[in-house]
């Protein structure tokens, strides 16, 4: 890969520039392809899917960000899928075998893939999304830079899909166009997929909104994990009230642009990049990105940066708010399973929980809907199962909000927990949780 900076870098674009099925021939029977988080450079994947005769133990290691087809069993042995994160686009393809799962804790550290550790696996090819080049030869990876940039640098090949749409942004999101080796362009319209990533409200999240709300002081510098409840948590505004917080975060959810336009968060007190909003990716909507386009108060960094829990502890009164599926008597909290069968990921929760434990006055906010499956099951449980996944052990868990109230678990005994957590289930399950609790933790 060309790594310098040529003068004539209008020259090496042009002679660089493919089609996408000219792209996607360059990909050989055993390649390892990576997608970075976050990255749609769906013509090219398109292209890549109609050579499957062609090919014979191709991995794809992505986080899809579209139904491609690809998840059936006609490309098995051909076209395999590994996938970082689940959605509603592999969830029932894991769960049938025809795709496979790469847990990560820190995305961007991948120390599977770091060519200096024994055993890595090597990247033959990443596929990536950019802006068209400004007048001196540097591409944007927008609003979404993940680790695009880091996989760029240890790829045998990059291509690049250019996308007029995509807005520039400031912080360590720009590369040369002489460290990429393909450039297909297609200015396909980004898609607005607020509505399938965050449903409606359900009528138990204004409250657990809330009590978000009561948690968070003026100051603070939180981060919001992705998820149906927190999804919801700005739409319903638990931190309107809010003075002078700040943003450090791997993504944002529905309203997080709108608090940056109302002054709520402004980077103030923020101890790590002050008057500033530091994401990896942000915006989930064309109006959020157009907001962030140009616009010098966001920055972009690799989730190798943001996700790294010491990082994130350098902030003072960092406030981490994220997801769960469940959570034990102990405190052990489950966001990535359900049971063992894959429904999302570690993403950076356990970095934020981590980061939040060791930062100055920090917090870490578990959020959760007392039951589910129509309140016929709780959240809370006396014991996980055989084959739970635990994202985040009970050593760290902190405080756990429903929209029954706040439990405080940090520093107390698994007794103090078990009582702190019964009070906010479902008042439904909380006579057989007290059974259990005496059952388990009493003499």
């Amino acid at each position: 890969m060309t790594t310098t900076q040529a003068p004539g870098w209008r020259t090496y674009y042009q002679e660089r520039l493919v089609s996408a099925p000219d792209a996607a021939a360059r990909v050989r029977s055993g390649d390892h392809i990576y997608i970075p988080v976050g990255q749609a450079p769906h013509a090219v994947i398109r292209a890549l899917l109609a050579r499957r005769d062609e090919l014979e133990n191709v991995t794809v290691t992505c986080l899809p960000a579209a139904d491609y087809g690809w998840l059936t069993p006609e490309f098995a042995g051909r076209i395999n899928v590994n996938v970082l994160y689940a959605n509603a686009f592999t969830r029932t393809a894991l769960e049938q075998r025809l795709a496979d799962y790469t847990p990560f804790m820190i995305y961007g550290q991948h120390k599977a893939l770091d060519e200096g550790r024994e055993g890595a696996r090597p990247i033959d090819l990443t596929i990536i999304h950019v802006t068209p080049p400004n007048e001196h030869g540097y591409v944007c990876l927008g609003h979404a830079v993940w680790d695009a940039k880091t996989t760029v640098r240890r790829a045998r090949m990059t291509v690049a899909v250019v996308n007029e749409h995509l807005p520039r942004t400031y912080g360590d999101s720009w590369l040369h166009v002489s460290e990429i080796d393909l450039f297909v362009e297609d200015h396909t319209p980004l898609p607005d997929t607020t509505s399938r990533t965050y449903p409606p409200p359900e009528p138990w999240d204004a409250a657990i909104a809330g009590y978000v709300g009561s948690l968070v002081r003026d100051g603070d510098t939180i981060q919001i994990g992705i998820g149906s409840t927190t999804g919801n948590l700005l739409r319903l505004g638990a931190l309107d009230d809010k003075h002078d917080l700040g943003y450090f975060g791997e993504l944002t959810v529905p309203g997080t642009i709108d608090l940056v336009k109302k002054g709520v968060i402004t980077g103030r007190r923020m101890t790590t990049h002050p008057d500033r909003f530091i994401a990896s990716t942000a915006g989930n909507s064309a109006e959020d990105r157009a907001f962030i386009h140009d616009n010098p108060f966001f920055e972009f960094y690799a989730v190798d940066y943001v996700l790294d829990p010491r990082v994130i502890a350098r902030n003072d009164n960092f406030v981490a708010i994220n997801n769960a599926l469940a959570i034990d008597l102990t405190g052990q909290i489950a966001a990535s399973t359900l049971g063992p069968r894959v429904y999302s990921g570690t993403g950076g929760q356990l970095s934020f929980a981590l980061g939040a434990f060791l930062s100055r006055g920090g917090r870490y906010v578990c959020v959760l809907p007392s039951t589910a499956r129509n309140g016929t099951v709780s959240r809370i449980v006396p014991q996980f199962e055989a084959g739970q996944v635990v994202t985040v052990p009970r050593e760290l868990a902190d405080t756990v909000v429903t929209e029954y109230g706040i439990a405080h678990l940090l520093n107390r005994s698994v007794r103090e927990r078990a009582e702190a957590l019964i009070a906010i289930a479902h008042p439904d399950f909380r006579t057989e949780l007290r059974a259990a609790a005496r059952r388990l933790f009493w003499p």
